[in-house]
């Protein structure tokens, strides 16, 4: 008499694991759900491929992009696609409509010379200038090592059309000693 109430309890008992389970593996299934809808429709993970955004981004660095319904504004850093092999990581610096002069020695938009503490001390290598006013639905990007350096300045890439700028950088994830935010 005393094994069937042993029985119900132990079979009592796995229900409920079974329940538990099933409730973790729905939490664990909606998760991964909501995280891949987040990553295929606002957010793209992009990895930094040599250094020309030093000393803001190093080789290998891991980032979160900010993709949709992005505008972009003076200072942010963007990924860039279509002008080269691989997807260029630079600093917007110019928008629409904007006069960029690039010296020996600083930048100015509109005339301002604008202050980059993001610099890594080098500037172009341009003795005598560039100016360019960036054409409509166009932005003008540089990286930050100027001197190592694939950008606006260069004839292959020249003003980028915001259709071409895959989006924001938003957020730093590796290496583990620099999460956070990126500017």
């Amino acid at each position: 008499m005393r094994e069937k109430p042993n029985n119900d309890l132990r079979s009592s008992l796995a229900e409920t694991v079974i329940h538990l389970l099933f409730d973790w593996l729905g939490a664990l299934v909606t998760a991964l759900a909501v995280l891949v809808v987040l990553f295929i429709f606002l957010f793209r993970v992009v990895e930094v491929d040599g250094e020309s955004m030093l000393k803001t981004l190093n080789d290998k660095d891991r980032l979160v992009l900010w993709t949709i319904g992005y505008q972009p504004e003076q200072g942010d850093i963007v990924v860039v696609d279509r002008y080269t092999a691989a997807p260029l990581i630079k600093r917007v610096i110019g928008l629409e409509g904007d006069t960029v002069r690039v010296e020996e020695d600083a930048v100015y938009v509109n005339g301002l010379r604008l202050e980059e503490p993001y610099l890594d001390g080098s500037y172009p290598n341009v003795p005598n200038g560039m100016e360019v006013t960036v054409p409509d639905g166009c932005v003008f990007v540089m990286g930050d090592h100027r001197n190592n350096s694939t950008d606006s300045r260069s004839e292959s890439v020249g003003c980028v059309r915001e259709e071409n700028l895959v989006g924001k950088v938003i957020f730093r994830f590796y290496p583990f000693d620099a999460i956070g935010d990126v500017d």
